[in-house]
């Protein structure tokens, strides 16, 4: 299931470069994806769709950096803050679930 969710992620990541209006939205459903499935051990997948994330927001999406830019003019920052707190999600699952997965297999020796 952990492996199925990171595909996922991935897919959704790569469908939203090619999305252009409700491209926030895709970047939130890969990272929340992408954050289950690192905490259910998968450890390929949630890194790639991060990458792949990252790349979007950063260099193929102005619409994003519109959006985060503009909103912080009338002094919100929920989408800035959201995304960030989405973009940590990943990388934090993946190392609870690297602990967990440590603390498991030590008890089954």
């Amino acid at each position: 299931m952990a492996k199925g969710l990171g595909i996922a992620a991935l897919v959704v990541a790569i469908i939203g470069i090619f999305v252009p209006v409700v491209t926030i939205y895709v970047i939130w459903l890969s990272l929340i994806l992408a954050a289950i499935a690192g905490l259910l051990g998968d450890k390929v997948f949630p890194i790639a769709s991060f990458f792949a994330n990252l790349v979007n927001i950063v260099f193929l999406s102005p619409m994003t950096w519109a959006v985060l830019a503009g909103e912080n003019v009338g002094g919100g920052s929920f989408f800035a803050i959201s995304t960030f707190i989405l973009f940590i999600a990943p990388i934090v699952t993946l190392v609870i679930g690297s602990i967990r997965n440590k603390k498991v297999l030590s008890l089954v020796e």
